[in-house]
């Protein structure tokens, strides 16, 4: 008998079992991602302000549960904790190349919270603005804005066939009563709020290109969304909505064909010759087709009916003119009440600028408007290297514009906590491809036999 050791053939031996075994748990950038997107997902949820139960009557005393959108707007802040935990140095990257003017808008803003005659309601709402900033902006940076406009039409999918069935199961609640009788409003406060986010959504999600030549089921589920975005913005009878719907589109359309000229430069001339020659035209076209759409919603030209609002406005500019008189003041109903005495109750100026210009004064108000319009001059103008970049580049300038057009007609469409709010964030950004982040690399020490002794 043989006390040595003995060998196994070959073919015996597994060394599968002697490998090294993998790691369980989840990657980083999973984590990071799902992280990322679940902020863009509740941001918009929180924005539009959709839920169920809202009454019918749109009434000053209408009983509202505020918890659900506090609840939702309170769940951003850990999670951008966390975010800021995971990658602290990417996230103090995306906020080190801040532009001068957005610079001065928050200067003047926050000087303005600083004197205003209400500093909880201010502070409150800058917070609020904040929250709703940051979530949208550190998604589009990260991931781009191809990928960024991907969830944005999942978001804005969902959101029209929730409403179609909201408003089949639940007509009482969706359908609105008193003076809005037979306006819908589905899962959103009011009316006009459904018809502005639809308006703006048809254009995230409608694609400007040739429609492809084999039929998908996903194409067909987008086809779908499409016709029920303009039946919800049909049945919530907003004019604002209705006017920005038709630049939208407009916008695409003009967009499309100065896509084709390759060269920036000429590109640029192009459009500083159809400023000036279609200017005119387009103004006279535009103040006719307005006049229509009002008479046929019953309004002035304005689309408000609220010129007696204004009037009592304006002179308070001239009061304060530098610095307004608080950030987000003029959004409180009581603030309101204090300064426009009307016959029914006044709500809102239903003016962006005029708003603007009450809360954070006409400078800021002013670099706030330069910088949209510089933005829109560096989307038309750049050149982008393929298809799918072009498409979202001319969806970007529709949605601003739309905004900006609306924001002639209601309140509180930019630099608000509200429905547009994100949408217009994710649009500012200046490069369109996801930013480039590298660390910076470690010094690598000395051993010790190199090291000096001290003397």
């Amino acid at each position: 008998m043989s006390y040595g050791p003995s060998y196994a053939p070959d073919g015996e031996i597994d060394l599968t079992q002697y490998a090294a075994r993998p790691r369980r748990g989840i990657k980083k950038e999973t984590l990071v991602r799902g992280l990322l997107t679940v902020m863009l997902y509740v941001t918009l949820l929180r924005a539009t302000a959709m839920w169920y139960g809202y009454p019918s009557v749109f009434d000053e005393d209408a009983a509202v549960d505020p918890l659900p959108q506090k609840l939702m707007l309170y769940s951003l802040i850990p999670m951008i904790g966390l975010y800021f935990f995971l990658e602290p140095n990417r996230f103090l990257s995306y906020f080190r190349r801040i532009p001068v003017l957005v610079i001065v808008v928050a200067g003047f803003s926050l000087i303005s919270i600083a004197l205003s005659i209400s500093f909880g309601a201010s502070a409150r709402g800058i917070a609020a603005v904040a929250i709703l900033t940051i979530g949208p902006l550190l998604y589009r940076h990260r991931y781009g804005s191809v990928e960024t406009f991907r969830l944005l039409q999942n978001f804005a999918i969902v959101a029209a066939f929730a409403n179609v069935l909201y408003i089949i199961a639940f007509p009482r609640f969706a359908i609105m009563g008193g003076s809005y009788a037979g306006m819908v409003k589905g899962l959103f406060y009011h009316k006009n709020t459904m018809g502005q986010f639809f308006a703006v959504a048809f254009i995230v999600v409608i694609s400007i290109g040739l429609p492809p030549s084999r039929l998908r089921y996903r194409t067909l589920f987008r086809w779908a969304a499409l016709l029920l975005m303009l039946l919800l913005v049909a049945v919530s009878r907003s004019s604002t909505a209705v006017v920005m719907l038709a630049m939208g589109l407009a916008t695409l359309a003009g967009l499309k064909m100065m896509f084709k000229i390759g060269n920036s430069g000429v590109r640029s001339f192009f459009l500083l010759f159809l400023c000036l020659v279609l200017g005119f035209m387009g103004a006279s076209a535009y103040l006719g087709a307005a006049q229509l759409i009002a008479d046929a919603f019953g309004k002035d030209l304005t689309f408000s009916g609220r010129t007696n609002i204004w009037e009592q406005l304006i002179p308070l500019i001239y009061a304060n003119p530098i610095f307004g008189y608080g950030f987000a003041l003029f959004r409180q109903p009581d603030i309101m009440e204090q300064f426009v005495h009307v016959t029914f109750d006044a709500r809102s100026t239903h003016n962006t600028y005029l708003e603007l210009a009450l809360n954070i004064g006409v400078p800021g108000t002013v670099a706030w408007v330069v910088f949209l319009f510089k933005r829109l001059g560096q989307r038309i103008t750049t050149v982008s290297a393929g298809a799918a970049l072009n498409e979202v580049q001319a969806k970007e300038v529709a949605v601003i514009l739309m905004i900006m057009i609306g924001a002639m007609m209601e309140a509180g469409l930019m630099l608000a906590p509200v429905v547009l709010w994100p949408l217009m964030v994710v649009c500012l950004p200046k490069d369109s491809s996801p930013s480039s982040f590298r660390p910076r690399p470690r010094k690598a020490a000395l051993p010790n036999s190199r090291r000096r002794l001290a003397v």
